[in-house]
């Protein structure tokens, strides 16, 4: 089965479908995890460094769509980093594969967190979903276009954000923060524990958060391979 995802500027990825609504850490990243400079402590909702995964193609907790193509997201032996996710999309119009992790989380403030190599020209999705009033609402992705280094984040209402750099060939760290606590929702993106120009932004997300993927679009030139570690969602006391 394949299903094609228009990927354009304001234009969200919607899961499968197109909504026209639209300095490194510890390696396993402990109980605690930086916003900016504050350390908080936190409450662990999802902590998977890979390590226990088998080699070879993801199994659960997490799954894999198409099924049929499970061998393209693999737990792999890295010479830096231990074990890590390695998502290896077709840059074919028309192919997509998503990994999934779910859990619940009725938290008003949630942080999504993942260490990433993207190799040179390669493209991804990182994206967390949770409720709200659409499918562009339901869901926040951080993505890195074919050919670029650039991090946008995009969700409803605020259509499309540029955020900072995630360059090839290293791993950098991206931490989305989301604040639901009260209106407007907004959400913040940190690189490396920096802040970056996505601070602050308005999204529709609310509780219950449900889970992270990570993802390539089917969009042509959309793929390539892609290194993800240490995820962590968690929510700060």
């Amino acid at each position: 089965m394949s299903i094609r995802i228009t990927i354009a500027t304001g234009l969200a990825l919607a899961g499968c479908a197109a909504d026209p609504a639209l300095p490194t850490s510890s390696p396993d990243g402990g109980a605690e995890d930086e916003i900016g400079e504050l350390q908080q402590s936190l409450t662990v909702v999802v902590r998977d460094t890979f390590e226990s995964h088998p080699l070879g193609p993801l199994g659960a907790p997490w799954s894999v769509d198409p099924g049929d193509s499970a061998h393209l997201a693999t737990v792999v032996a890295t010479a830096d980093h231990g074990r890590a996710l390695q998502m290896d999309g077709p840059t074919t119009l028309g192919y997509w594969l998503l990994a999934t992790r779910t859990f619940s989380s009725d938290a008003t403030t949630i942080r999504a967190r993942v260490d990433v190599k993207p190799s040179p020209g390669s493209a991804f999705l990182w994206i967390l979903d949770g409720a709200g009033s659409s499918i562009g609402r339901r869901r926040i992705r951080l993505q890195r276009a074919p050919g670029s280094t650039t991090l946008e984040a995009q969700t409803v209402p605020s259509g499309t954000t540029t955020c900072g750099t995630v360059p090839s060939g290293t791993w950098s760290r991206v931490t989305l923060v989301v604040h639901a606590r009260a209106w407007p929702h907004t959400f913040d993106v940190l690189i490396d524990g920096a802040p970056t120009a996505c601070t602050g932004v308005d999204a529709g997300i609310s509780p219950p958060f449900n889970g992270v993927q990570a993802m390539d679009a089917s969009n042509e030139d959309w793929g390539g391979i892609v290194l993800f570690d240490n995820v962590l969602v968690s929510n700060p006391l």
